[in-house]
């Protein structure tokens, strides 16, 4: 017969074993060794949904908090595994920001300033804008992924056309600009101005003579030049003939137009608006949108769990406990109450925190100071497709301008059709303390006023936005996300410029006891579907325990303004000799100090010589020195523009 086991061995479960390796090395370690146990496998890049046993859910129910993108994601996902799932919607429809205004739909607003406002979409039949998100990225793998699984056609869309256009107050005389001038001129003068600093010498020091010949070459081709200098191109298009004619034509070639002086170039700020938006990797092509508005993706979600969704039911009260929750919810007068095993809220933070509950204080915490961002659109029917026409040319993308409209969409579907719509503005708040806050601003105006603003900003694009019989302002929509009921925001504003941010996020990711948070507020990717999408996955795994309720140490939150801007992260050099004047980009940079951006929005900073880097978060300091910063060194994204040299 077997000795009992002691008291020290009894308690050395597997268990137990984890939780000591965590102590020693924490949750890095515990996941790693649950890894090497076989307890779980490294997830790879995304592989397609969760699976389970077709019946591993059977006999557990969930309620989800809200039929936003999140919510009917992990009901779709729970309850083909056979989870009882309902979904408790405060509206009338499904698809939170995921909303098209087509004709017959609705906004509804409130604010301090207009209490509630009510719009209805006058649109023609058949054509519609989307409020919300507008396009789909290749590689969101996910979204994708759900569309081909619930039979939503796509389409591509298109982001930008080198017949979009430029303005800008600053330069060009107000006028605007065809993209490829900017864009090809630009290239045309860097390329020309580092062929000679090649030519001189002055990079001998980085270069061997075969990497000057063959850097010479490819600037050659880059500008291009001729004979190392910028003398224009065809890349901008083609100017007209001795006779005012466009060319090419029968007597005369492509004829290479007048380029733009480097001083105007440099005079129109033109980078500083977005101009570069669409290299960045989110918004690089291909993208797609769905065919007949994005909306079709709810639709698609709603065919497979409509039944599960209760509408217009706003949350009262939540109650958690480590057996499950207890929901309160309005039915029109009547307060009614739900409970479950499991409770899975797609409410935005800035709605769940003003409903009473018992969250723990850390959760608390991570809720209430997880604060989401404003943003406006505009949407108008216009009566021609105007911008298709000779003279613009425009078929899809997007036009910039200064304007506190910023931007406008032109349609990606339904080319040399008689009507379309635009959306007139897309309208975010500055990504400084110092900058104006576009979207905030905006959207206190009253909804006339909206209206004619953004006439006068698309007037500054489009003469065309003067002729009412072409661009009607009665048929005009705007949307104020920060306002509108049940949302209070565009999306999640995360930054490194928020003490808690990181430790919110990182809170968001697990329970509280059994309510779990989703959305594209709690995933890598605000303001986009597939962030939350990836989000209820996540939380699918956790509950069907395909994965531990463990988050990998050092977890960053997102930085918002990045993924929904595509600003990239905005650094300056000094010079060491005169730390308060900006270096000029250019060669003798390469002395001090360097930058190359990498894919995940960082930055990686290099210098040659020894000394300190220090950092400021203005020209003139005061300047500290960064910790253990060593060439190359590593800065991640923040929305503040830091200054950065080295001190000898």
């Amino acid at each position: 017969m077997s000795e009992e086991p002691t008291d020290t061995q009894a308690h050395w479960t597997r268990r137990n074993f984890l939780t000591k390796i965590g102590q020693v090395g924490g949750s890095a370690a515990v996941y790693e060794t649950m890894v090497a146990l076989g307890l779980i496998n490294l997830p790879p890049a995304w592989a397609g949904p969760p699976t389970m046993k077709p019946n591993q859910g059977l006999g557990k129910s969930v309620v989800i908090l809200g039929a936003g993108i999140g919510g009917l994601t992990t009901a779709y996902l729970l309850s083909r595994f056979g989870y009882r799932c309902q979904i408790l919607e405060a509206s009338a429809r499904a698809g939170g920001r995921n909303h098209t205004a087509r004709r017959g739909s609705s906004i509804i607003e409130e604010s301090e300033a207009h209490g509630v406002t009510y719009q209805e979409c006058h649109f023609d039949n058949g054509l519609y804008l989307n409020l919300g998100p507008g396009r789909l990225p290749y590689h969101h793998r996910r979204v994708l992924g759900y569309c081909r699984e619930l039979n939503v056609a796509l389409e591509p869309y298109i982001m930008n056309t080198t017949g979009n256009l430029f303005q800008t107050e600053a330069g060009f005389d107000k006028k605007p600009v065809v993209y490829r001038r900017i864009q090809n001129d630009a290239r045309g003068y860097i390329a020309e101005l580092l062929a000679k600093c090649v030519r001189h010498g002055d990079l001998d020091h980085l270069l061997s003579e075969t990497d000057s010949i063959n850097l010479l070459s490819l600037l050659s081709k880059f500008g291009p030049l001729d004979n190392y200098a910028y003398t224009g191109s065809t890349r901008d298009g083609c100017a007209r003939d001795p006779d005012n004619n466009p060319t090419p034509n029968v007597f005369y070639n492509c004829q290479i137009p007048e380029k733009i002086q480097l001083a105007e170039l440099l005079t129109s700020n033109f980078w500083e608006q977005s101009f570069y938006s669409p290299v960045e990797f989110e918004w690089q092509p291909t993208l797609f949108q769905p065919v007949g508005g994005m909306d079709k993706i709810v639709e698609g979600f709603v065919r497979q769990v409509g039944n599960l969704i209760t509408y217009n039911a706003p949350v009262s009260a939540v109650a958690v406990n480590v057996d499950g929750v207890a929901v309160t919810y309005q039915d029109g007068a009547d307060a009614r109450v739900i409970t479950a095993d499991y409770c899975v809220s797609n409410i935005p933070c800035p709605i769940l925190r003003n409903i009473p509950n018992n969250f723990a204080p850390d959760f608390v915490n991570a809720v209430n100071r997880t604060d989401f961002s404003a943003s406006c659109k505009v949407g108008w029917q216009c009566n021609t497709r105007f911008w298709e026409k000779d003279g613009s040319e425009i078929y899809g993308g997007i036009s910039w301008t200064d304007d506190i409209i910023e931007q406008i969409w032109y349609p990606s579907n339904d080319y040399f059709g008689q009507k379309g719509t635009l959306t007139g503005a897309y309208i975010h708040d500055g990504i400084s303390k110092n900058e104006p806050e576009n979207a905030t601003t905006f959207g206190n105006y009253d909804l006339k006023k909206r209206l004619l603003l953004a006439k006068r900003g698309g007037y500054r694009l489009h003469k065309e936005f003067k002729d009412n019989s072409i661009i009607p302002t009665e048929l005009g929509l705007s949307i104020a996300w920060q306002h509108v009921v049940h949302q209070k925001g565009a999306w999640p504003s995360w930054s490194d410029d928020h003490q808690h941010d990181n430790a919110d996020y990182t809170r968001l990711l697990m329970p509280d006891r059994r309510f779990y948070i989703v959305g594209d507020q709690a995933s890598t990717l605000p303001g986009w579907q597939e962030g939350a999408m990836m989000s209820a996955e996540h939380v699918v795994e956790l509950i069907g325990g395909l994965k531990p309720h463990i988050v990998p140490d050092n977890v960053q939150a997102p930085d918002t303004i990045r993924v929904t801007q595509g600003l990239g992260f905005p650094v300056q050099l000094h010079d060491n000799n005169d730390p308060a004047n900006p270096v000029v980009p250019g060669i003798s940079i390469h002395s001090y100090l360097s930058t190359s951006s990498n894919e995940d929005g960082s930055m990686t900073l290099l210098w040659k010589e020894k000394g300190a880097l220090q950092q400021a978060s203005a020209p003139s300091g005061p300047w500290h020195n960064v910790e253990n910063a060593a060439s190359p060194h590593t800065i991640r994204p923040n929305k503040s523009k830091m200054f950065y040299r080295l001190l000898h």
